[in-house]
């Protein structure tokens, strides 16, 4: 149903149309491009980062159409062992599990790839269908982050949620 393949400056001529959509970018901490040439610029050197395995960035493609739908990415914290988890999907591509889909992914190359021990991710209070997306995936509620994002002028209190390898593992 879904691939993930890693980011690509050309990804871009897809995504932008998606990336820009505030119902999409309400959810996350980044306001979406100010520009299309931006946001090229910013995936293109991505592209380049995740070549030289700075990052980790991928672009997820619906296989039935080669759609590109949105991306995902693991963020290593100093230490290593633990990461940040951040996803976006395009509106049209929501409520069909394609979120589950690259999140399952994600967690298999984190953990068998990465070595990594522990998977974070954070989610805006209030935003229940990320919440159940992740817990139905083994995740653990683990507390609210109060006030720790600024979005249109407010603060934004964040549910945070964690998986450990051995937990995805025994699933």
């Amino acid at each position: 149903m879904i691939e993930l393949r890693p980011v690509l400056g050309e990804d871009a001529v897809e995504l932008y149309e998606l990336a820009k959509v505030r119902a999409v970018t309400d959810n996350l901490c980044w306001d979406g491009p100010e520009s299309f040439d931006e946001y090229r610029a910013g995936l293109e050197r991505r592209e380049g980062q995740m070549r030289r395995g700075e990052i980790h960035m991928f672009t997820i493609l619906e296989l039935e159409t080669s759609s590109k739908i949105g991306y995902i990415d693991v963020r290593p914290y100093e230490q290593g062992f633990i990461g940040d988890l951040g996803l976006w999907i395009g509106k049209p591509y929501h409520s069909r599990g394609y979120g589950s889909l690259a999140v399952t992914e994600l967690l298999r190359y984190s953990f068998e790839q990465l070595e990594m021990e522990k998977l974070e991710a954070k989610v805006f209070v209030g935003n229940q269908a990320s919440r159940r997306m992740f817990e139905k995936l083994g995740f653990t509620h683990e507390g609210t982050i109060r006030s720790c994002v600024r979005k249109h002028g407010r603060l934004i209190d964040e549910w945070l949620f964690g998986i450990l390898r051995s937990e995805f593992l025994n699933q």
